[in-house]
């Protein structure tokens, strides 16, 4: 640790170069984490998103992780069709970015095309269901069972 005091006494810029390279380190790591381009993050899926009826003109606000869901959820994947107002019934309802809405649609039809072709529709394992092996029989036990009162 003194030969390290010695050292920056003698030469300056080391201390100034070992301080700059942690800044950039810092900021490195900073921008990296505050620039998520996952559209999973929880952060992301927090956010509010605007909805704008068009129908009625109304507007509501809904977490973008319910909306996603809304949207995966539906059979028929028509981007033609928006959220559904909760006044009229009608799937008038679309983002306010046009643009984001038009992504956010590809990518979901893309994971949906990408899941159906993972298991085909003929695959006998598609609707199996998985239940853990159980014994039919219980083990006997070695100790009688208590008699009721």
């Amino acid at each position: 640790m003194i030969n390290i005091r010695e050292q920056i006494d003698k030469k300056p810029w080391l201390g100034w170069l070992v301080a700059g390279v942690l800044l950039v380190i810092a900021v490195f790591i900073y921008v990296r984490r505050s620039s998520n381009a996952d559209p999973y993050s929880p952060e992301r899926m927090t956010d509010m998103v605007t909805i704008k009826f068009t129908d009625t003109g109304d507007e509501i606000e809904m977490p973008r992780g319910r909306l996603d869901k809304e949207l995966r959820g539906r059979p028929d994947f028509d981007p033609s069709k928006g959220v559904i107002n909760p006044k009229t019934g009608a799937a008038t309802g679309f983002p306010f970015d046009k643009k984001e809405w038009e992504t956010w649609l590809g990518r979901i039809k893309q994971e949906k095309d990408e899941a159906k072709a993972a298991a085909p529709a003929n695959s006998p394992e598609r609707g199996k269901v998985v239940r853990p092996s159980a014994p039919a029989v219980l083990p006997p036990t070695t100790e009688p069972a208590p008699a009721p009162k």
